[in-house]
């Protein structure tokens, strides 16, 4: 997919639809899914023949959209100031009023956070109104 407006347009459209889409991250491309929707992220699991005790990593735009997920702490935000975005995985405990799907987690009570730093990746994130699930 060229990186235009209109493709990224598609790409919503499809993802607000409850999709999967590729989406290209700082190594590969990955299949992702509205992290809030319990349909789109079993298709995750589907398409991957994925077990569904492997918890998927769910990717924000920033740190303003995680807040609404995750708790966070002083040693977070100084992780997060030094390294993002970029290939980094933070473990955040979630918020009980969480809308994330609990099928990204396996029904556990911490998330695996990762803040892209590839382009395409972050202006669809831009987009969106949720965070993106992937493995």
């Amino acid at each position: 997919m060229k990186f235009n407006q209109s493709n990224i347009k598609k790409a919503k459209k499809y993802l607000d639809s409850n999709y999967c889409i590729a989406v290209p991250t700082e190594t590969v491309y990955g299949l992702a899914g509205n992290a809030y929707s319990n349909s789109a992220v079993k298709k995750i699991f589907r398409l991957k023949k994925r077990p569904t005790n492997n918890p998927l990593i769910v990717h924000y735009q920033n740190i303003n959209s995680l807040k609404k997920d995750c708790l966070l702490n002083a040693d977070f935000i100084k992780l997060y100031k030094a390294f993002s975005p970029g290939p980094i995985t933070y473990i955040l405990k979630l918020k009980q009023d969480s809308k994330i799907s609990k099928y990204v987690t396996n029904k556990q009570k911490n998330l695996a956070a990762r803040f892209p730093k590839h382009k395409v990746f972050r202006k669809l994130l831009k987009e969106l109104k949720y965070p993106l699930a992937a493995p």
